[in-house]
């Protein structure tokens, strides 16, 4: 008899259920053991339907409680068997479920109000409402299951769910109140408590629910539920005896439920000619809320049964199973039955044989749903509601008070808010509240997720253009000026805000911004409000002369900034493909602002200025053979030994590195970078290939002209040996910066 969402809790939240349901059948081996244990989930199951039932049928519908008990006790029966011949947990039982109870019965109760005709009308559509509820339930598992949306479902925000749970607990703790007080209203009921007849129900209710939830604290399990349960039932029997009060005393003083004789045949066509749909219809909302609601504890049993197993649950064909079995249940006037999670988990601890464990399940709730019209009269009135009491209490626990542990504390205070919200307007109102809270603090979490995820500038992160050694260290001393931003997640309303903010900081710290690069890789939502925030960027960037690049934007959020207009390549921001076409752009107009000799100048000044303006520098030169390259010539290969030195005149070189079968470019060679030094310093074999991207001139500096300048001129010697250690210092410091940028990248 503990909630179903509150066995779930217990293992979504790491615990054990304990199997303590099979003490009294540990001595008993084989089909007998397996049978004695569904016998006692059989008798759990019995007490919860007549709970739920006592819930919705009371006062003017009682003569409806017997059927309605018996009604539940069926689909828990129907549920179980279908999950047996078409579901694919090993254990598996189906109940009858209190998911949606708190919400459903007043809806009951309200368009049996409405109905009009005899008592048997409306009695009549008090099941209607009932069954309409578990007929649309089956249909809407169904269909998302067909349609395999089952783990979309779950993407219903966790503390709004754990809310209405949560509320749902404090719905059935006042249900019971009300049923014992047979009032309505917090202030209502407490204007009973002075009634001799409510006192006599109210306190052995209390000291029964405060027995429950001690028996499950001090031993867990089912068993000790049930033990209480028939203590006090037998406890009310000897004091009834021992005051000489009989059947009728009982119900004169309110201890018995007082259930009129049902006419018009029982169930069956008689009954459902009485219908009062259009006060059916007036239950439409909350139907639709029901069905949500339904939805949603099915989903999170089968999550519990799934973690707490380790079984892999296939929840659209689950879904599907219990889908079918809910349309013929409620088409019965049943109650929405689906996977009790607690006991499907005991289950699969016990080792239990599958048939005679369900067997005995059935036989007991077959036997419990024949005579259930006999039984609910002689069952006091409080032990229902202590029973509605203690399921309350276990959901306002696990969902309310455990989580309070495991949710941070913006999330937990949406669960109390609902919970308070539902005291005060009602469930439904009360998750519209917490929906909204939810989308309030995810937009907020969002706005607080930095949008910059990394932040660095070129004098750390070159492009793979190799540069001459002198606007290589141009660059390395001006790079700061050209600035990197990554930028993550979503962008939309607001977030934006963030980057703005810290550009506004890099150009009150570093006035002669140069440009800045913004890097959409990983930036996969951009709605229209961001496109906003960027159209002011963009002038913002323009009025303080700095230009604004934007790369790695996919081709549907270039759709959204082609649609709002976004100024494009020229106006605002420039577009590149990849991040590295954008750098080296940058690079290129920063050089073309320095005092430094064009990239295209006369190679002799370029050598002349690497020399540090060397008076033999002319002397080198002589040395060297010029070299023309079509695009596409090959200038090195990968594995060659030769150990000559190449400096680029003119046009564009690119480095390739063979690897897993396929050529990957790693570098791009202009104007006065130096290729091959490494090799002929090290003696190894060349370890990549280069080859002309455009029509190419190159100076060669052969390895045996090299040998000879060692050998016989040691201050040209010198001056070489300077030029190519500039060459490598400038190549080391481009690959330590790109190194580190990938380190400090990849800890982000």
């Amino acid at each position: 008899m503990v909630s179903e969402q509150a066995d779930g809790a217990k293992v979504l939240r790491g615990g054990d259920v304990s199997d303590d349901i099979a003490a009294p059948a540990r001595a008993i081996s084989g089909p007998g053991r397996s049978a004695l244990v569904g016998m006692i989930f059989g008798v759990d199951a019995a007490g919860h339907c007549l709970a739920l039932a006592t819930l919705c049928f009371a006062g003017t519908l009682s003569a409806g409680l017997g059927l309605a008990t018996g009604l539940f006790l069926f689909g828990s029966a129907v549920a179980s068997l279908t999950l047996l011949r078409f579901g694919r947990l090993p254990y598996a039982l189906g109940i009858s479920q209190d998911t949606t109870i708190s919400i459903l019965a007043p809806a009951v109760i309200l368009a049996a109000s409405a109905a009009t005709g005899p008592a048997e009308a409306k009695i009549a559509t008090a099941f209607a409402v009932i069954g309409a509820s578990a007929v649309l339930s089956g249909a809407v598992f169904w269909i998302i299951g067909r349609l395999g949306l089952g783990r979309l479902v779950r993407m219903f925000p966790f503390p709004v769910a754990a809310g209405f749970l949560a509320s749902s607990g404090y719905l059935l703790i006042y249900a019971g109140l009300s049923i014992l007080t047979e009032a309505s209203g917090l202030q209502a009921m407490a204007a009973t408590l002075g009634d001799p007849a409510v006192a006599l129900r109210l306190i052995p209710a209390l000291v029964m629910a405060l027995a429950l939830v001690l028996s499950i604290r001090l031993m867990g399990g089912t068993l000790p539920v049930l033990i209480v349960v028939f203590v006090f039932l037998a406890g009310f029997y000897l004091v009834s005896f021992a005051y000489g009060l009989d059947h009728t005393a009982l119900q004169a003083l309110g201890q018995l439920p007082i259930v009129r004789p049902a006419t018009g045949g029982g169930f069956g066509p008689a009954m459902l000619a009485q219908i009062d749909w259009l006060a059916v219809l007036t239950v439409a909302p909350i139907l639709a809320a029901v069905v949500l609601l339904n939805l949603m504890g099915l989903l999170l049993n089968l999550s519990g049964v799934e973690l707490a197993t380790r079984a892999d649950v296939d929840e659209n064909h689950e879904l599907q199973v219990a889908g079918a079995s809910n349309i013929l249940i409620g088409l019965l006037g049943g109650l929405t039955a689906y996977l009790q999670g607690g006991a499907s988990i005991i289950l699969s601890k016990l080792g239990l044989q599958r048939g005679p464990m369900l067997a005995g399940y059935i036989l007991t709730v077959g036997v419990a749903a024949f005579l259930a019209p006999v039984l609910v009269a002689h069952v006091p009135v409080f032990i229902p509601a202590a029973l509605l009491m203690f399921i309350g209490f276990a959901m306002l626990e696990d969902w309310l008070l455990a989580t309070y542990r495991r949710l941070t504390l913006p999330d937990w205070l949406i669960v109390l808010i609902i919970v308070l919200a539902t005291a005060m307007v009602g469930i439904l109102p009360a998750i519209g509240i917490g929906l909204a809270l939810a989308v309030v603090g995810f937009a907020y979490a969002s706005l607080r997720m930095p949008i910059i995820r990394h932040s660095t500038s070129v004098a750390s992160r070159r492009s793979i253009r190799d540069r001459s050694a002198l606007h290589a260290e141009a660059l390395q001393r001006e790079g700061h000026r050209i600035r990197i931003l990554h930028l993550q997640g979503p962008l939309f309303f607001g977030s934006v805000e963030q980057l703005i903010t810290h550009l506004r900081q890099i150009t009150a710290n570093t006035p002669q911004v140069h440009s800045v690069i913004l890097d959409f890789t990983e930036v996969h939502t951009f709605d229209s409000a961001a496109c906003a925030a960027l159209d002011k960027l963009a002038q913002q960037m323009q009025a303080l002369g700095i230009v604004a690049h934007l790369t790695g934007v996919s081709a549907g959020l270039k759709a959204v900034i082609t649609r709002w207009g976004l100024p494009l390549n020229g106006g605002g921001f420039q577009i590149w493909p990849q991040l590295d076409e954008a750098i080296e752009q940058c690079e290129t107009a920063l050089l073309a602002t320095a005092s430094l000799p064009p990239e295209d100048a006369d190679i002799g000044q370029i050598l002349f200025d690497l020399g540090r303006q060397h008076p033999r520098t002319p002397d080198l030169m002589a040395q060297m053979t010029t070299l023309t390259l079509a695009q596409g010539d090959v200038l090195i290969r990968a594995a060659d030994q030769s150990g000559d030195v190449f400096i680029v005149a003119s046009g564009r070189l690119s480095v390739h590195l063979p690897t897993l079968g396929r050529s990957m470019r790693v570098r791009v060679l202009g104007p006065g970078a130096i290729v091959g030094e490494v090799a002929y310093m090290t003696g190894h074999p060349r370890n990549a290939d280069v080859m002309a991207d455009a029509p190419t001139t190159v100076l060669c500096l052969p390895a045996a002209a090299i040998r000879r300048i060692e050998a016989e001129d040691r201050d040209l010697a010198a001056l070489m040996m300077s030029i190519f250690s500039r060459s490598l210092a400038a190549k080391l410091a481009q690959t330590n910066g790109l190194l580190t940028y990938a380190q400090s990248v990849a800890a982000q």
